[in-house]
């Protein structure tokens, strides 16, 4: 049912120009925002955290709002998805503006290999389509979706784009032979889908986050670049590049780690409606985790 229903709006979000794609997207997740009480409590929930973790008492009205406006930004996204396997090279770079090219220029000339780090912030299958459509051969870690021929579909957009999927149960594996041969591995840092984290303050609070990256470029010396493509006002894209954390600088895992989280709450904090989390992100005030994602 779920897969018959994607593929129905996935051919409505083709037909249509972008704008009524996005209209479209707009009004679907409107609809979830009404209906889906505990994801609308949850993006609440994680609103209320950053505001206040940047000295902000949120009102009632400003959380409502951001938590509709997180809602209406994830159907753009979702619109954004569906149009991806329309896009050429050429159409990817020419719809994102890019802030430290030399960064990726610097990926792309060495032998070194790349940890590519984001969040699942903005369009973040956008920003690595682009890095992509640059020549730097990028190997995606992705946590499939629960239906098979969705998955395939997904699979299918990414690697028309020049993305390879490394599937999360062959993470390990997989990273280390991309690694080894040079090449680019894609990463989300936001969210711990294997339960492998370890605690850390994230916007004033304790919560366990993946440590993947940072294990990998501790062990193997690797550099994490990490890239956020934000929506600008326009629909467009800025995918900002940082420079690179470099483990041979830092004098530990943990301090990869620190380094990391920093970025991660910076970018969000600049936008948090455009933080795409439905579920609770930070252990409720009795210290139990988040309940499991289905």
């Amino acid at each position: 049912m779920i897969y018959r229903f994607y593929r129905f709006m996935a051919f409505l979000v083709r037909i249509l120009p972008l704008k009524g794609a996005y209209w479209l997207g707009l009004r679907l997740c409107d609809l979830m925002f009404f209906v889906n009480h505990r994801g609308r409590l949850a993006v609440r929930d994680n609103l209320r955290t950053i505001f206040e973790s940047q000295g902000i008492l949120p009102s009632r009205q400003i959380l409502d709002g951001c938590a509709r406006k997180t809602f209406q930004s994830f159907g753009k996204y979702l619109a954004d998805f569906i149009r991806f396997r329309k896009l050429s090279p050429e159409g990817v770079r020419e719809s994102i503006s890019i802030q430290g090219l030399e960064h990726l220029e610097a990926i792309r000339d060495s032998k070194r290999g790349a940890i590519l780090l984001t969040a699942h912030y903005g369009n973040w299958e956008l920003g690595g389509a682009f890095i992509a459509s640059m020549g730097i051969p990028v190997h995606a870690v992705v946590r499939p979706v629960p239906s098979p021929a969705l998955e395939r579909v997904f699979q299918y957009f990414r690697e028309q784009r020049g993305l390879k999927v490394i599937p999360l149960a062959q993470a390990g594996t997989g990273i280390l032979k991309a690694l080894r041969r040079g090449e680019a591995v894609a990463l989300v840092g936001d969210r711990d889908f294997t339960g492998n984290g370890h605690p850390h303050r994230f916007f004033g609070r304790d919560v366990s986050l993946p440590r993947g990256a940072a294990w990998f470029a501790h062990r193997t010396g690797v550099p994490i670049y990490m890239g956020f493509a934000t929506r600008a006002p326009d629909d467009s894209f800025i995918l900002r590049m940082h420079p690179p954390i470099d483990p041979a600088h830092e004098p530990s895992e943990e301090a990869i780690q620190e380094k990391i989280i920093a970025i991660m709450e910076d970018t969000i904090a600049r936008d948090p409606c455009q933080w795409f989390i439905f579920d609770p992100f930070w252990p409720d005030e009795s210290g139990n985790p988040p309940p499991p994602t289905p």
